[in-house]
């Protein structure tokens, strides 16, 4: 192979490289918004649950055993619920922080 035509071949490879990364890049913004418009509605959805559920909390009776039990319940089952949703290591340290946060309270 000459040096003519290596020029030539190295030339055509960096334009294919050109063309793969600008293609590349188009994929990743579509997908980026892809993703995007996907997680809006989850994201408002999960915070129209939390917002409702704060009212909810505060316009039970204090007084009211059954309400103030079955506030709890759900409290501990949404509670239960993020903890199976959190990765181990997180759970542990959250745990680890409370107990020792606890413990100075003392």
């Amino acid at each position: 192979m000459s040096n003519e035509e290596m020029q030539k071949e190295l030339k055509s490879l960096r334009s294919e490289v050109a063309s793969l990364s600008k293609n590349r890049a188009a994929e990743r913004k579509k997908e980026t918004k892809t993703r995007a418009a996907k997680e809006t509605p989850a994201a408002a959805d999960e915070s129209m649950a939390e917002a409702a559920s704060v009212v909810e909390a505060a316009a039970i009776d204090v007084n009211d055993a059954d309400a103030v039990q079955s506030q709890m319940d759900k409290l501990l089952e949404q509670l239960e619920h993020e903890i199976k949703d959190m990765p181990a290591i997180t759970t542990l340290a959250v745990f680890s922080l409370g107990v020792l946060f606890g413990r100075l309270l003392r």
